[in-house]
């Protein structure tokens, strides 16, 4: 149906036909002034004009010119006022179709000129209504853009959470957003995110449950709204009022925390809309933060194996006992004579664990063989590093630590396996394990051949040095050993003693 084809009123709907008001009120005109005037005045100058004097008749023809004057007068004024009516109508019509760009020109006070006048700044506020809802719909779209993106990401739930406050601060223009979690065995709840205002705040600063407003939302379960309050992480100092509004995180009808906003209490109040953009949101939150737990503890128990695949491949070979733990530690000794940064640190600290992890897929006829290994055996023992790749993978905080697995037996010319990478291809991480690795193996004894003296191992790491090993990492190695007083080598493994005996090449091939 067209714009303005019915109007509505209490009584009902009352339909308007579609003549025009103009042709109305012209057509009114004729039937109701001039038609019943010259019938008056032609009834005169046939019945009384005749039987008064001249005088009396032209007194009454001057009266009659007058009345057609006014009613033309009236016509005319009448006019004017249903043009403006019209112009209104047609702009109202044009509004309904989305065309607000449009004004009514309004110079008088009068009713029908402050319709016009009315109708202007509908129509503007309006129009500037309408922007604002687009660029809420394109900043919840992109908000909402940027949050989906970062959920299917591998970033921590830490980075998540920061993107998420800090958006919301934008979208809902707040003067801050926080996000607390509940610690279940205090009761209270603690700062996980915070945005804006309180973006230095204490990370320690905590609140009880049922405290405050926010306390009494993750105690209910329930969302509020207040005014005239103070901000639950604000400092006593601080007396400013705020509005604040608060949601809880639900996850199966359990509340893991809350989710609130505020704004200075001159600016705009919440409204509904507002309210149902910070649910949603805390909807997804609380999913994301309830899968990040159980992935953690799918993790924790997933690593646990891992820990005990480690150690079942040293214990079920006495010659390794230790391996992984002194690599670690002259790991550690290279990465802080490097000036490494602590993430790698912890790397290389992991990995250096487990590093070896994936010889458990290795039958123990080829791990454990007194003898050299033939070419067939030699290829099986190298996919070790993939085999213990696999094992890593799914563990996503490990996905480093795989890469350091993966590599840690490429060498720096490229001559390595199982990829053949060359030079800085190869993480740093993994530069550093390959060097305390072969060290290690060189000064241990092994089923197939005794251990070297430390200066005969390096010797082999300076000879290696710019081909199978990081010239870098050899030298930054060299001068870590030269600041200890003994190398980490345990009595037992001291004591071993073997027949074979191999070439630094089958060292290299057997490890």
């Amino acid at each position: 149906m067209k714009p303005f084809e019915h109007l509505k009123n209490k009584s009902g709907i009352i339909p308007l036909r579609r003549e025009r008001l103009a042709r109305k009120m012209l057509l009114a005109s004729v039937l109701m002034s001039f038609i019943p005037l010259l019938l008056i005045f032609s009834a005169m100058q046939n019945f009384v004009f005749p039987n008064i004097p001249d005088h009396e008749a032209n007194k009454l023809r001057n009266v009659f010119y007058l009345i057609v004057v006014f009613s033309t007068a009236g016509y005319i004024l009448v006019h004017r006022i249903v043009r403006t009516v019209l112009a209104v109508i047609e702009q109202a019509k044009k509004a309904s179709e989305g065309q607000l760009n449009q004004t009514i020109e309004a110079h008088d006070a009068a009713e029908i000129g402050e319709l016009a006048k009315a109708f202007n700044r509908i129509t503007k506020d309006l129009e500037h209504k309408i922007e604002e809802l687009e660029s809420s719909k394109e900043l919840i779209r992109k908000l909402m853009q940027r949050i989906g993106t970062a959920f299917a990401s591998f970033e921590s739930v830490d980075a998540i959470l920061e993107l998420i406050v800090e958006n919301m601060t934008a979208a809902l223009e707040a003067t801050s957003c926080n996000l607390l979690l509940i610690d279940g065995e205090k009761k209270e709840l603690y700062v996980k995110a915070v945005a804006g205002q309180h973006r230095q705040s204490s990370p320690d600063l905590r609140i009880a449950v049922g405290e405050g407003i926010v306390g009494s939302v993750a105690q209910n379960g329930r969302a509020a709204v207040s005014s005239g309050v103070s901000d639950p992480l604000d400092s006593k100092e601080s007396n400013s009022a705020k509005s604040l509004l608060c949601v809880p995180l639900l996850i199966h009808e359990r509340t893991m925390g809350v989710l609130y906003v505020t704004r200075e209490e001159q600016q705009h109040p919440f409204v509904r809309d507002d309210l149902l953009l910070l649910s949603n949101i805390g909807s997804q939150v609380a999913v994301a933060v309830e899968n990040y737990r159980l992935n953690q503890d799918i993790e924790s128990t997933y690593l646990e194996t891992i820990m005990a695949l480690a150690m079942a491949v040293e214990a079920k070979d006495p010659y390794s006992l230790g391996h992984s733990k002194r690599v670690g530690a002259y790991a550690i000794q290279i990465a802080e004579a490097m000036g490494v940064d602590d993430i790698t640190k912890k790397v290389i600290k992991d990995g250096s664990v487990l590093h070896d992890v994936g010889k458990i897929g290795i039958k123990d006829n080829i791990l454990l063989k007194p003898s050299p290994l033939d070419p067939e055996e030699i290829k099986i023992m190298q996919q070790h590093p993939t085999i213990g790749e696999a094992i890593l993978k799914p563990v996503r905080s490990l996905a480093k630590v795989s890469d350091l697995v993966r590599y840690h037996h490429e060498r720096y010319d490229g001559k390595g396996y199982p990829y053949g990478l060359k030079g800085e291809e190869i993480p740093l991480a993994a530069r550093i394990v390959i060097v305390a690795d072969s060290y290690d193996s060189m000064i241990t004894d092994r089923p197939y051949r005794k251990r070297l003296s430390q200066e005969a191992a390096i010797a082999e790491l300076r000879r290696g040095s710019g081909s199978q090993f990081d010239s870098h990492v050899v030298d930054a190695f060299l001068k870590a050993l030269e600041q200890r007083a003994t190398p980490l080598i345990t009595p037992a493994t001291q004591s071993l003693s073997v027949t074979n005996t191999r070439q630094s090449s089958d060292i290299k091939a057997h490890q």
